[in-house]
């Protein structure tokens, strides 16, 4: 007999059974919802093309389902803490605007909101991961490891946001609001958020709207000092944000079907212009913290994420005997950073050395279609077969605002990739899958010049203030990207699975590019070809009415991969090309002790090498992008048949020692973070409490401990804070 407890998080993969919080969920619960979650076997992967469910994928995969997301909102709005807490083999949060270090398995994540790429292969700012808020997200699929089917991007995995849909006849509303305060309730620690839901069913129509806007106070370390400031990434706190958010369809007839939805999200946060870092002291392990500014110096305009997402969609179920799957999309991000006079910002012509303020900012714009057939019913209900074709087009250029310049110049990207897959029942046990995707790209970048800051080359003998001419250029590539995977059914519990496949992404071509320091350059004669990558992944799974669990060891190449490498000539990456070898191990128990507990338990251990020096000898990868090893053991119960729930998370990162950085020490220290939630019906609505980091653990943040350890900053983890909600519906 199945509980009728809902468990935080789905069984399907070695996902992270995170032993989530104190006192309750969510501050955005669906309030008194207590159904049991969908069964292994029976959930739909939407993101897989072939639309396949979970116990018959050869990929390790996991679904985030809405408790979960509710839980982590009530501890945090932020979206990256939430995915490294949920998702084994993610790295740890920045927390911070920016997600520099923020690796998925060794490389990177395709982000996507229900299929659309929020990505930005083409110059990676970090920050993609920021395009939703996750209160309109009703859950979140997770596929480890490379995949080509979506198209670029997806040399780690793919993280696809699936937004929030009406399944209410008539008309149903919701309020919620929260508050938060740091562990001491220092005034400027102060935030909260309100969001308002309504949504509409009749007999073919159905709608949801709903609006978010939340306040994030100033974060504070377990000492009670405040936080230290990011300047060029950007804060999350002290940021404001909201998120507007619409959604249609339209039953035409029984097997037609269209639908429509527009998000639209801004995050922007003053604390780097209202608060300046005071620099702590890396040798004494005193890290760094913030005063108030109280200077009159011009300090740039106000960091911030935007981004408008615009999805269209058509189905038919009957399109000449298979299912018929339509979508056209747009997307539009900015990412704004924050204000320095960086070496590299620096030109004589506008100002005397070392006197220029600048700040740089990503501007991305995508449109694209995806075409897809299925058909099931062949040979003897033996065969299933997928066929479709993708095109996008991505513009991207990165600016210098304050002297309005081109940083990054802009570049255009286009893609048309026909494919086809097949699903084959060899035996009663033995399934088959595999397919092939054609992948044809073409990069084009008219001429343009770099900016005067980098003309730095030893060539020159010194600093050479002009900008560097480079000839623009058409890069045209063709990928043929396989995959090929098998799952075996050992019994009705347990499957046993292996794949290989493909992976396609993009070397940060406008990081490149905007640091070309010699003459007589061209793109055509630029290292721009894609990253291709080989997965391969086996594992088991296995599902009984108790314990469920799972194990999955990979290995990832690239002969040709790319490495991101600090350099301090000009103060930040530069992608170096080389091979690189990726290898892990994940495993993930859920035990339903009774119908009321639930014990969860996931491990992640990645390791990585790469040719640092061309010379075929292989060497660890730095932090950026190897993660430390990470456990994660959790708890849940539910007293009675209430609604009132009780959970509580622990997660440790290890210990690891990483390549220096730039002549620094890189090192991740050890710390384990308690976090708790708990909930319970109170009127008409539900009140929840989390509790963030309970034990107060003094920690060092990941990317300033190991990933970019400079001198001057060396960033605190977030002491205990607190969140309280209430929900309503009517």
């Amino acid at each position: 007999m199945k509980s009728a407890f809902r468990p935080t998080l789905m069984p399907s993969t070695l996902s992270l059974a995170v032993l989530t919080a104190l006192f309750a969920p969510s501050a955005m619960a669906e309030t008194t919802d207590q159904t049991p979650s969908v069964v292994l076997e029976g959930e739909t992967i939407t993101i897989k093309r072939d639309q396949s469910k979970l116990k018959e994928s050869a990929q390790k995969v996991l679904i985030i389902d809405r408790q979960a997301i509710d839980d982590q909102l009530l501890l945090s709005d932020d979206t990256s803490e939430a995915l490294s807490k949920l998702i084994p083999g993610y790295a740890p949060a920045s927390e911070k605007l920016g997600t520099v270090g923020e690796s998925f398995r060794g490389r990177d994540v395709l982000f996507m909101i229900d299929g659309v790429p929020q990505s930005n292969p083409l110059r990676d700012g970090s920050r993609e991961s920021r395009t939703i808020d996750l209160a309109m997200v009703e859950r979140i699929e997770v596929v480890y490891g490379a995949s080509a089917e979506q198209g670029l991007g997806a040399t780690g995995g793919i993280i696809n946001f699936i937004t929030k849909t009406n399944r209410k006849d008539g008309i149903a509303q919701q309020v919620a609001i929260t508050a938060s305060s740091d562990n001491h309730f220092n005034s400027d620690g102060l935030g909260g958020s309100v969001r308002y839901q309504a949504s509409f069913g009749g007999e073919k129509t159905d709608a949801l709207f709903a609006v978010k806007y939340a306040k994030e106070g100033m974060y504070y370390q377990a000492d009670n000092r405040m936080t230290g400031i990011y300047g060029n990434q950007g804060d999350v706190q002290g940021s404001q944000s909201y998120d507007v958010f619409a959604k249609a369809g339209y039953q035409i007839d029984a097997d037609k079907r269209v639908g429509a939805s527009v998000n639209y999200y801004h995050l922007d946060s003053d604390a780097t212009l209202d608060y300046e870092n005071v620099a702590g002291n890396r040798a004494t392990g005193l890290t760094d913290t913030a005063v108030k500014y109280t200077g009159t110096a011009y300090r740039g305009k106000t960091p911030y994420n935007d981004a408008l997402t615009v999805n269209a969609t058509y189905s038919d179920d009957d399109f000449f005997g298979t299912r018929l799957s339509a979508q056209a999309f747009y997307n539009d991000f900015t990412a704004r950073y924050g204000a320095n006079n960086a070496n590299n910002y620096q030109d004589i012509s506008i100002a005397p050395n070392g006197t220029l303020l600048d700040q740089s900012q990503n501007e991305s714009t995508k449109i694209g279609a995806k075409l897809t057939l299925n058909k099931d019913d062949l040979w003897q209900d033996r065969v299933s077969v997928t066929a479709g074709v993708d095109a996008l087009q991505d513009e991207t250029e990165q600016k210098l605002i304050l002297t309005n310049r081109s940083w990054a110049p802009l570049m255009q990207y286009r893609s048309v990739a026909p494919f086809a897959q097949a699903r084959v029942r060899l035996a009663d046990r033995l399934n088959l899958s595999a397919g092939v995707r054609y992948e044809h790209g073409e990069l084009k970048v008219d001429d343009f010049e770099t900016v005067a800051g980098y003309t730095r080359a030893a060539s020159f003998g010194s600093r050479r203030w002009t900008q560097t001419p480079v000839e623009g250029g058409t890069v045209k590539f063709d990928e043929v990207l396989p995959s090929v995977g098998l799952v075996y059914d050992v019994n009705d519990s347990t499957q046993v699975f292996a794949n290989y496949a493909k992976g396609l992404g993009m070397p940060d071509v406008g990081g490149t590019l905007r640091a070309i320091t010699a003459l007589d350059q061209s793109v055509s004669s630029i290292n721009l070809e894609p990253i291709v990558t080989d997965n391969t992944e086996v594992g088991v799974r296995y599902t009984g009415d108790k314990l469920s669990a799972d194990l999955s060891v990979f290995q990832s190449k690239s002969d040709l991969g790319s490495t991101l490498e600090y350099d301090a000539t000009v103060e930040g990456y530069r992608a170096a090309r080389q091979a690189t070898d990726i290898k892990g191990a994940e495993v993930a128990l859920r035990y339903q002790a009774t119908d009321n507990a639930q014990f969860t338990a996931s491990y992640a251990h990645t390791q990585g090498e790469y040719d640092a020096n061309g010379d075929g000898v292989m060497v660890d990868m730095p932090a950026r992008n190897i993660s430390p090893d990470k456990l994660s053991v959790g708890v849940n119960y539910r007293f009675g048949d209430s609604d009132k729930r009780f959970g509580m998370t622990a997660t440790h990162l290890f210990s690891r020692d990483y390549p220096a950085v730039n002549n620094a020490e890189s090192k991740a220290d050890a710390y384990t973070l308690v976090d708790m939630t708990y909930k319970q019906p109170l009127g008409k609505g539900v009140v929840g409490l989390g509790i963030n980091n309970l034990l107060n653990e003094e920690y060092d943040v990941f990317l300033t401990d190991a990933v970019l350890p400079t001198s001057d900053r060396y960033t605190g983890g977030r002491g205990r804070n607190y969140n309280v909600s209430y929900t309503i519906d009517f």
